[in-house]
């Protein structure tokens, strides 16, 4: 990831192979481009696990980068502030601008 200056803390979510890693939390260390997964450190557990975008819930006011939008391939490249997570679609409202709100799903966003 472009912005690992900053420390990201996710929960996880809906990982149905690891099913007792849902609801811990951690910080990503590093992204892996190759198998497009986050290595996260899960605190609770002092271990490291490798989990896709879609299993991790970035925390609000983490600053992301849009990647493979299909609906608006423009905004493909910006980024945005997580304003919040929507639990019932596993989507993220992101500020874009001052008055610019997007929805989209998780795995469209990367730090």
């Amino acid at each position: 990831p472009q912005n690992l200056l900053q420390h990201v803390h996710v929960r996880l979510h809906d990982i149905q192979s690891q099913q007792e890693l849902n609801g811990k939390t951690g910080t990503i260390i590093a992204w892996n481009p190759s198998k497009e997964r986050y290595n996260i450190y899960v605190t609770v557990l002092k271990k490291v696990v490798s989990l896709k975008p879609s299993n991790v819930v970035l925390d609000s006011g983490t600053v992301a980068q849009i990647v493979g939008l299909n609906s608006k391939p423009e905004l493909n490249g910006k980024w945005g502030t997580i304003q919040k997570w929507i639990r019932d679609t596993n989507k993220y409202d992101v500020q874009l601008s001052r008055d610019k709100i997007i929805r989209v799903k998780v795995e469209t966003m990367r730090v």
